[in-house]
């Protein structure tokens, strides 16, 4: 497949105002010296800070080969943030709209072999103007990239709109010489009642330069982790122009995807060869996702209960490289996590076939946050746009929800329902959600009320976001705060970073404290109490109307003081340690009635054993130990695959025996199964003299 890369370096002229036309910039570009950028990058990382509006970016090329008959020439682009308009050649191609769609051009009339090819791009990433357009009445369709409490600025009307992400964040491609161009592959799965065969349905979308039609031969080999093949071949017919063509072959005994607590995330990889055109590639998975009138998640007619978090990996997607993709997927499996929202944006392939790869399921969100423009205009725009979020990333098993909107207020009875309809007219193999809205945001503890209130377990049956800030560790304090601002805290400055002072203070009551190491100890652990709090809360009511939970969030996207557990530079919070404590598959949860009592009382307590994996323990115990010396056993404790076992207190009697002593100890509660710990909780209590 003749491919040419033309990332790497182009000459760029700025336009804030974006007054210029291409004849005047082409004249710039011919006599002024311009500026160089190393593409792809999005253009705050390369150095416009705080720009928005237009910039244009000018590349010259050679292709040294000689151009075939009946061959199509294609101009790629993986992603441009968030206008485009494209030339070749001093030939205008067309225009694009959006920041994560791959999408291409065919140039074949307009690309010169043996000669020097121009290739004009003009990018426009505006701020919108603030308050009769952001941000109740956005137009961008970019999300959390251009407006949410997690970026630079936070939701300020003066500032929210800080560090544009525009640019051309990702690769751009040049295809020649192709008798077939593939467009895109869709490949969807229909596994049988008994699980002992697949249909594969394979989807071609394709463009050829063809001057008649012609009736090759089609080749599919899938083969799956043990080396097994399955092949099929069958004649299609490929017509000029533009056309689709639909396969259906057959799979026996397919090996499943599973999420990781529950098995191994098979992959399968498909070779497609359409004989004498083209050979390509593509992974694909044998997996059934269902969700119940209940709510309830069931992933190959297994229930599971989802134990999530939120994402936003990064506030600029051209930074985000397959090392630290890896380091927070893994850092996600170490929490145990078994699904992540990707929170009001669409993410790079790469992040997608990592969590393929690891076999953590997707929550996967369109590009919206909060509230847009009303108009007809508007919504036909953001229809076309989650169409193509559906089709460029549904070949991917990790993704089990789409979702059209984050927190539209009224709009999910108007733009919402445009939305949902658009999806499943692409996918009804997935679960769509209209959207994530406020009534299943539970943040007691932080916006209102406290952590107690999670008692109520509120806000169910799936909880897709609740949870506290916590201040990043010093090390990483100091790398974004100037030692001036850093303590005491420049509260301006730390807004600008995200810090919520009126919550922090008012309402979870964290104290400052003599100096910034109180003052993030104070803060990490409040984080943590209200984490362990909730989670515990929650997770007693499986199979009592609460199943899922989405923690709010996993990491930073950019250096800042947020809701996350890991901060940008990827150090660890108290509150990780927290979530991948009580997010165990299986879990202790103790519910210690008291923490103080008299010598020699009754241990007032009742616990709970939840098992979401579908392994059998049995003869279990849970020891308690104070100050690490056992006190007394509950024995007989069988785990079942997938439920939970609830103990009251009155069903037992474990006093605290005469030589614990009056003061603070420590007291643990264990669950065992022949000498392993499987699960533990511990306390703080304190002895008195009556």
């Amino acid at each position: 497949m003749p491919k040419m890369s033309l990332n790497g370096k182009w000459n760029y002229i700025e336009d804030s105002n974006s007054n210029f036309t291409f004849s005047k910039i082409n004249k710039l570009f011919q006599s002024e010296k311009t500026n160089v950028m190393e593409l792809p990058i999005n253009w705050e990382l390369a150095g416009l800070h705080n720009f928005s509006g237009s910039v244009w970016f000018q590349k010259s090329f050679r292709i040294n080969k000689k151009k075939l008959d009946e061959t199509l020439s294609i101009l790629k682009f993986k992603g441009v943030d968030y206008f485009a308009d494209i030339w070749l050649n001093g030939k205008f191609l067309e225009n694009h709209e959006g920041y994560f769609q791959t999408f291409y051009f065919d140039v074949t009339n307009k690309l010169k072999f043996n000669e020097t090819n121009i290739l004009t791009v003009k990018v426009n990433s505006p701020n919108e103007e603030p308050g009769k357009v952001w941000p109740l009445k956005k137009q961008l369709i970019k999300g959390i990239f251009n407006h949410h409490d997690c970026r630079p600025g936070a939701w300020s009307l003066e500032y929210g709109q800080d560090q544009n992400t525009g640019g051309i964040w990702n690769d751009v491609e040049l295809f020649f010489n192709e008798k077939i161009f593939i467009e895109n592959t869709k490949i969807s799965t229909h596994l049988s009642q008994d699980f002992k065969s697949a249909k594969i349905q394979v989807e071609i979308s394709y463009k050829s330069n063809l001057n008649s039609p012609v009736k090759p031969k089609i080749s599919f080999t899938a083969i799956d982790s043990k080396k097994r093949k399955t092949e099929y071949f069958q004649e299609i017919f490929i017509q000029p122009n533009q056309s689709i063509v639909n396969i259906i072959f057959e799979i026996s005994n397919p090996i499943l995807w599973w999420s990781w607590d529950l098995g191994k995330p098979e992959l399968y990889d498909l070779d497609i060869n359409i004989h004498k055109f083209i050979s390509f590639s593509e992974k694909f998975a044998v997996r059934k996702i269902f969700l119940d009138s209940q709510c309830r998640f069931f992933l190959n007619d297994k229930e599971l209960f989802l134990r999530g978090t939120n994402i936003i990996p990064t506030q600029f997607l051209s930074e985000l490289k397959n090392e630290r993709i890896a380091k927070i997927v893994n850092l996600i499996k170490e929490a145990n996590i078994n699904i992540v929202r990707i929170h009001a944006h669409v993410n790079r392939k790469e992040l997608y076939d990592e969590f393929d790869r690891i076999g953590i399921l997707l929550w996967q969100d369109f590009a919206l946050q909060w509230t847009y423009d009303e108009s007809e205009k508007f919504a036909a725009n953001a229809v076309c746009q989650i169409k193509e979020m559906v089709n460029q990333f549904y070949n991917h098993p990790s993704i089990a929800f789409w979702c059209c909107h984050n927190e539209p207020g009224e709009q999910i009875n108007s733009l919402d329902k445009l939305l949902y309809n658009a999806v499943q007219s692409e996918d009804q193999s997935r679960i769509i959600r209209l959207a994530s809205n406020y009534e299943e945001h539970p943040y007691d503890g932080w916006y209102w009320g406290n952590k107690e209130h999670f008692a109520a377990a509120p806000m169910g049956p799936l909880v897709t976001e609740f949870g506290a800030q916590g201040l990043p560790n010093k090390n990483s304090l100091e790398k974004f705060i100037p030692e001036n601002k850093l303590f005491p805290p420049d509260i301006e400055f730390w807004k600008y970073h995200d810090f919520q002072p009126d919550t922090t203070y008012n309402i979870a009551k964290v104290q400052t404290g003599k100096n910034i190491d109180e003052f993030i100890e104070n803060s990490q652990n409040y984080q943590s109490e209200l984490l362990r709090t909730a989670i515990h809360f929650y997770r007693r009511k499986k199979n009592e109307g609460i199943t899922g939970i989405f923690q709010f969030m996993f990491v930073d996207c950019w250096p800042s003081i947020t809701w996350s557990v890991i901060d940008y530079y990827l150090e660890k919070k108290n509150g990780f340690n927290t979530l991948k404590e009580c997010y165990e598959p299986i879990l202790l949860s103790v519910n210690l009635r008291q923490d103080q009592y008299f010598k020699e009382s009754k241990i007032n307590f009742d616990f709970h054993i939840i098992n979401d994996t579908y392994n059998e323990i049995m003869n279990c115990l849970l020891e308690i130990l104070i100050d690490k010396k056992n006190i007394g056993n509950v024995t007989d404790l069988n785990v079942y695959p997938n439920s939970i076992i609830f103990k009251h207190f009155e069903s037992m009697n474990i006093k605290f025996p005469n030589w614990v002593d009056i003061g603070k100890h420590e007291i643990i509660f264990q669950l065992k199964n022949k000498s392993k710990i499987i699960s533990q909780n511990k306390f703080s209590i304190n002895i008195i003299k009556m």
